[in-house]
């Protein structure tokens, strides 16, 4: 059995971002994700704004 484990500092260790733009835009999407970042949410705003909400892991 292999087991792996993780120290506390490592456990829960998160970066997040909000970014306000476009609700349409995929290249600012691509561009987060080719950064590693995780989208978690979005909520629609007026017209076609969104707040995007992403996370990654702390490096």
């Amino acid at each position: 059995m292999k087991v792996r484990s993780q120290t506390q500092a490592q456990v829960g260790a998160w970066e997040y971002l909000v970014v306000t733009g476009d609700a349409e835009s995929t290249e600012m999407l691509a561009e987060h994700g080719a950064q590693g970042w995780e989208l978690v949410s979005v909520v629609r705003e007026f017209g076609t704004r969104a707040t995007f909400y992403f996370k990654r892991r702390r490096m």
